[in-house]
């Protein structure tokens, strides 16, 4: 795996438990009835997958299903090896291929003292190459485009993803600079022509990934939690928009870091129902399912 290591530094500790407070066990008060309402798991489930996943518009959910390699620069040499050690564990054991040393990432981990200033300057210098891609349903659209390049958050991210066909491993869609492509049979339909609804042969991968870390903006943190953040969304189409605050995620490690220690259950069953299984295109829906059967 090859690894790029910057010389920016990071500054992150780790954060110490809060006490906890004794209760009088001499004055014992009584207290009023507690009616605690559950939800069936199906439903959490649901809305944990509502929250978290951002499928590119009208494409299903999309995983690496190529070689990933995970390049980290601008961060300490400690940091940079402890973050790119977690994204290759855990996607090793998702079945992920992992790049040899020397290949070009595809998967990049940007730190910087001005998270928006370095967004605005790669979108302006590769909007069409990279951030477009060529084909307006590879990715989350102008409006998340914007809050990328604008907005002040402490990590900010954007992924590429593309139709596959599962059997040729072809772009399944004509890009600048491409001649035309021709659709599988089971793939078109005489009312809608080209239609990847119910089309198994299609799958959507991701094909690229930026994530930019702003140092100067994070909380407290230690390394393994940044890790543990940066690599949940390294591996899945993490809504940038998302409620998480009523889940059990790393993704809420940001807002409550003495809260949350890494990835969780939760993430850990997000993921596998993402890559487990034979390609295919997933919905929300599947995903959900996926979900609920791997907790159980």
């Amino acid at each position: 795996m090859r690894r790029w290591i910057g010389a920016a530094a990071v500054g992150l500790t780790a954060v110490l438990a809060s006490p906890t407070l004794a209760q009088d066990a001499e004055t014992p008060t009584r207290v009023d009835d507690v009616v605690v309402e559950g939800r069936p798991l199906e439903s959490v489930a649901r809305s944990f997958v509502e929250e978290v996943s951002a499928p590119a518009r009208t494409r299903g959910l999309a995983r690496w299903d190529g070689v990933v390699c995970i390049g980290v620069v601008n961060f300490e040499a400690e940091a940079a090896h402890l973050i790119i050690d977690r994204m290759s564990d855990v996607a090793r054991d998702l079945g992920v291929d992992l790049g040899e040393p020397g290949c070009d990432p595809n998967l990049v981990v940007a730190g910087t003292t001005d998270g928006r200033g370095m967004a605005e300057s790669m979108v302006s210098r590769h909007r069409q190459q990279f951030f477009r891609f060529g084909y307006t349903r590879s990715n989350a659209g102008s409006g998340a485009l914007e809050r990328f390049r604008t907005s002040d958050a402490a990590v900010r991210w954007w992924h590429v993803s593309l139709p596959i066909v599962v059997t040729t491993g072809e772009v399944a869609v004509r890009l600048p600079g491409r001649g035309p492509w021709a659709p599988p049979p089971e793939c078109t339909s005489r009312r809608h022509g080209l239609d990847f609804r119910g089309c198994d042969l299609i799958s959507d991968r991701l094909m690229r990934l930026i994530i930019i870390v702003d140092v100067d903006a994070l909380p407290s943190l230690t390394y393994a939690q940044l890790a543990d953040y940066l690599t949940m969304i390294g591996l899945a189409q993490i809504d940038d928009q998302g409620e998480w605050d009523r889940f059990d995620t790393v993704l809420n490690v940001l807002e409550d870091p003495s809260g949350v220690s890494g990835l969780t259950t939760w993430d850990l069953a997000y993921l596998d129902g993402l890559y487990s299984g034979e390609d295919e295109r997933i919905s929300a829906r599947d995903q959900a399912d996926r979900l609920v059967t791997r907790l159980r």
